[in-house]
């Protein structure tokens, strides 16, 4: 599992000749695919599937013919823009904020979104992580959250397990 926080900002190295092409700048992904679509690396888009590694010190291609000029980026969301997005319940009650995608790093499928309560709420229970499939819309000024559990007690809805 990897968070999408800790990939940004790490170099993308062509395995070739060694040299740093670019750093991650952003990463889009697809919350209908529940998938990781590309990387930003500096005005090029990096697709996932052409990714040869990714380490905690560095993204490995296997040379710049694979950044891309343009994607279609219609869908996509953007961990740089949604970040510390309002998160609520149907019911009007406030979950936190969107702070980090979590996703398998072998195969890019979009495991969970982190939320926080915030400062003090983070510190003394650590931060929550929501399954994509409870998001039931995706609106400009919040995300709103289908059935969560926390109504009838299911502590295993939203999860509380820090990451």
């Amino acid at each position: 599992m990897q968070k999408g926080r800790d990939i940004i900002g790490l170099p993308v190295v062509n395995l070739a000749t060694g040299e740093e092409i670019g750093v991650v700048a952003d990463i889009l992904w697809s919350h209908q695919e529940l998938k990781i679509r590309c990387l930003v690396v500096g005005d090029h888009y990096l697709p996932f599937a052409d990714l040869s590694s990714m380490g905690t010190d560095a993204i490995t291609v296997s040379g710049p013919e694979v950044l891309q000029d343009d994607i279609e980026l219609s869908e996509l969301k953007s961990m740089n823009e949604t970040g510390g997005e309002l998160v609520l319940t149907q019911d009007g009650n406030n979950l936190g904020t969107l702070k980090d995608v979590i996703f398998d790093a072998d195969e890019g499928k979009l495991l969970g979104y982190e939320l926080s309560t915030g400062v003090v709420g983070d510190l003394l229970s650590g931060r929550m992580v929501m399954s994509p499939e409870m998001v039931s819309s995706w609106g400009k000024e919040a995300i709103i959250a289908g059935f969560t559990g926390i109504d009838r007690g299911d502590q295993n809805a939203v999860s509380d397990m820090p990451w």
